[in-house]
């Protein structure tokens, strides 16, 4: 593993939240990156991050952070067709930017 690159792609995400973006936050994302749309289940399976903690983080990485501030739009949540109960996450389109600008490195 190249150490500078991952050095650089983990910088790509502490421009959007310079002091407080944890770890999990770039994890739910790539995740998400390699499985769109996955259900908030599977987040939390592959993880091993409660239900709580998905839906905190995957609220923080969406429009609007459980706080009410801005979140950082880089998921969008809409509900599973198949089950209205369930939750489905993708990348936004500013997602996918985030996502090839990491690629091009």
């Amino acid at each position: 593993m190249d150490l500078g690159k991952l050095e650089a792609a983990l910088s790509a995400f502490s421009v959007l939240e310079p002091t407080a973006l944890p770890l999990h936050h770039v994890q739910v994302f790539l995740v998400v990156a390699q499985r769109e749309p996955i259900l908030y289940d599977d987040i939390e399976k592959i993880l091993g991050l409660s239900n709580a903690s998905v839906s905190r983080t995957v609220n923080a990485l969406s429009d609007v952070h459980r706080t009410g501030r801005e979140g950082l739009r880089l998921l969008k949540v809409e509900k599973d067709p198949e089950e209205r109960r369930r939750y489905l996450c993708s990348l936004s389109s500013r997602g996918r930017a985030l996502l090839r600008q990491i690629k091009s490195l």
